[in-house]
């Protein structure tokens, strides 16, 4: 397999273990886990590697507060998810990482993406509260009160303007309020020629 811009994989430094699983392959690489957070003491030996035309990145997005968020990674400030044939908002076509976060070229696509989705048919015909409720982010649905507050406060109106009456001012205060509530660690990024790119996966490149 040759990896391609937008693809990603799992390294597991221990072991030299490669996968391309959406996620860690905690049930493969650990006989007797109890869950996905059971990784048995590995954990900060496991990276993500994300493959972009500017470069190789990679993270541990699967530890809190450790360097290459998904964010990060995947050039996806809005912590936006898709599925297979979803609505192109600039990502590369069917490609996920993680728990289906959708993967771009670059952070201003990224970025640019948050409006694209909100300005969108299946948004923009409804509150700035029914709208987020519906954003397509974890966090998002954690604590859905506070998200929605502090994104109507972000950008100067009520939690029950229509987001298609948002001006781009105010759609710009959004998205950057969002992209500070998902939050972003940035990682590493690599050459595909750098010495610390690992054998198995320096082989998997063009």
């Amino acid at each position: 397999m040759t990896l391609r811009p937008g693809d990603h994989l799992w390294y597991w430094t221990t072991t030299c273990r490669v996968s391309f699983d959406p996620g860690i392959p905690w049930a493969e690489w650990f006989p007797g886990a109890t869950g996905p957070v059971d990784l048995r003491g590995e954990g900060p030996q496991i990276f993500n590697y994300v493959v972009h035309e500017s470069g190789i990145v990679r993270g541990r997005p699967h530890l809190r507060n450790h360097p290459g968020t998904y964010t990060w990674l995947n050039h996806n400030p809005g912590n936006l998810t898709g599925r297979p044939g979803g609505p192109d908002l600039g990502q590369y076509p069917d490609r996920f990482n993680g728990e289906h976060f959708l993967v771009f070229p670059d952070r201003e696509t990224g970025f640019a993406a948050i409006a694209r989705l909100l300005r969108g048919p299946a948004y923009a015909g409804l509150t700035l509260t029914a709208a987020l409720r519906a954003y397509p982010s974890g966090i998002a649905h954690h604590d859905p009160g506070r998200y929605v507050a502090q994104v109507a406060a972000a950008a100067g109106v009520d939690a029950s303007a229509t987001v298609g009456d948002l001006d781009d001012d105010q759609m710009l205060a959004v998205q950057h309020r969002i992209a500070g509530i998902e939050g972003a660690v940035a990682g590493e990024t690599l050459a595909p020629d750098s010495p610390d790119l690992p054998a198995e996966v320096a082989v998997l490149l063009p």
